[in-house]
């Protein structure tokens, strides 16, 4: 679907892009989380090697297998089942896929699980294009014919 239709549902349906500042925060805060749940992981053997450095080098080196293992699964399901991850949640956007208006299916959140990890592997060098594209999406979202939007505010 070529940009000025998916523009066009998004007028028409009242969905606003999500803005980069929001995107960055989601990033930083399913970082943390991520990053929080690898030390809980490593914890015993962190604190066996305090004082020594180059141990723990090699356990954070040795763990980039598992740290990739548990980012894709995280974005996978809880792009599957919320359309949001859990920073996304907390500043309140979501992805939805263009055709349906609605969370990703298996397959969608799984590719774009593994592309976006497979970005971050690549020193988010593919983000980039989210600054290039007029919908904001990054190659991820485009492969998955995904956006990130705002939730709707509603007036009670």
């Amino acid at each position: 679907m070529n940009t000025e239709k998916i523009e066009e549902i998004l007028a028409r349906e009242e969905i606003q892009i999500a803005p980069y500042w929001k995107r960055v925060v989601a990033h930083i805060i399913d970082d943390l989380l991520l990053s929080m749940v690898i030390i809980g992981i490593y914890w015993d053997s962190i604190i066996q090697n305090t004082g020594n450095a180059e141990a723990i080098l090699a356990i954070v080196s040795n763990s980039w297998l598992v740290l990739y293992g548990i980012r894709i699964l995280y974005h996978w399901l809880f792009v599957q089942y919320y359309g949001a991850t859990i920073g996304k949640i907390v500043v309140k956007i979501r992805i939805l896929e263009v055709e349906l208006l609605d969370n990703p299916s298996l397959k969608q959140a799984l590719v774009r699980s593994l592309l976006r990890a497979f970005s971050e592997f690549l020193m988010y060098l593919p983000f980039f294009y989210i600054f290039a594209n007029p919908l904001r999406r990054g190659l991820h979202d485009m492969a998955t014919n995904t956006l990130v939007v705002e939730l709707k505010h509603y007036n009670a």
